[in-house]
Parts: structure tokens; C-alpha cells; sequence
């Protein structure tokens, strides 16, 4: 009879989170879609740039910002969750974070067809004031944190197997 193990391998693990990722960054583009038609910003076209976040009214900006946070709290919150070791819930928030920020890129070009390319200029970050840079910078710190969860979660998983 063949040894059963316990929990999930690295790999559907892994891929549980994408699909996580997937359907967060598709809710925060949605999300993005809406704040874009409220403030008038172009759909086809035109990312957050400085001086549309700078003209948007204060309490957007806080909007945007608590939702940033709470998206951000439920990715370490699910990463605690599901981890069975500090490796593996950092390694998680890591990868689900990074993830998240591809995955919600991915999907506003999906559905606004921006960016153009990866040297637009967008508003990367609200938290805790505002950030604006080309979105390379985000893709690639992005593809870093999910490179590094990999890497922790695995180690988790070998500390586990150890253990």
C-alpha cells in the first residue's frame, strides 16, 4: 500500500495561491476600473499618473489607500493561515504579494488596454504616500517577492519534512 502524505506538494500549493492571485489582481483592477470612470480618467489609455492622483480629492486617496491595506491584510493573513512554519508564511505572503501586484497589471491592461508598455508611468503605491513610477519597477520587485516565496516556502516545507 503506498504511504500517504500529509497536506498539499509544493507545487498545488503554489498554484492555489496563483488562482488567489489571480482573483484578487482581477477585484483590484475592477476596483481601479471604477475609481477611473468615477474621476473621468481615461479607459482606454492613461495609467494613475502623478498628476491625476494629485488632482484626485483627498478622500479618494484615503479610499485608495485602505484599500490597498485591506488587500495587503488579507494576503499576510491567509499567508499565516496557511503556513506551517515562518519560512513558509513568509514565503507565502511573499509570493501572494508579488503575485497579486502581476495579476492586477495583467488585468487592467485587460480590461482598459493600458499600459501601453512597462515604462508607463502609473501610481505603484498609496501607501503611506503616494508612489509614482514607471511599472517596470512594481513588475519586477513583484516577480523578486514571488521569486522569494518560492524559495521560502520550500525551505519550509523541506524544515517540515526534517522536522
Amino acid at each position: 500500500m503506498a504511504r500517504r502524505t500529509r497536506g498539499m506538494t509544493i507545487l498545488s500549493y503554489l498554484i492555489s495561491l496563483t488562482a488567489l492571485c489571480i482573483a484578487l489582481g482581477y477585484v483590484d483592477a475592477v476596483a481601479t476600473f471604477y475609481v477611473r470612470g468615477m474621476l473621468q480618467v481615461s479607459q482606454e489609455g492613461g495609467g494613475f499618473a502623478q498628476a491625476v492622483t494629485e488632482a484626485m480629492p483627498p478622500r479618494i486617496i484615503a479610499l485608495e489607500q485602505t484599500r490597498q491595506a485591506a488587500m495587503l491584510l488579507v494576503l499576510v493573513v491567509i499567508a499565516v493561515v496557511a503556513g506551517r512554519n515562518l519560512h513558509q508564511q513568509f514565503g507565502t505572503a511573499f509570493f501572494a504579494i508579488g503575485g497579486w501586484i502581476i495579476c492586477r497589471y495583467i488585468a487592467i491592461r485587460t480590461i482598459t488596454d493600458w499600459p501601453g508598455s512597462l515604462a508607463d508611468a502609473d501610481t505603484v503605491l498609496y501607501l503611506p504616500e503616494p508612489i509614482y513610477a514607471p511599472l517596470w519597477m512594481p513588475v519586477v520587485v513583484a516577480l523578486g517577492l514571488s521569486a522569494l516565496g518560492v524559495t521560502l516556502v520550500r525551505a519550509g516545507a523541506m524544515a517540515l519534512k526534517r522536522g
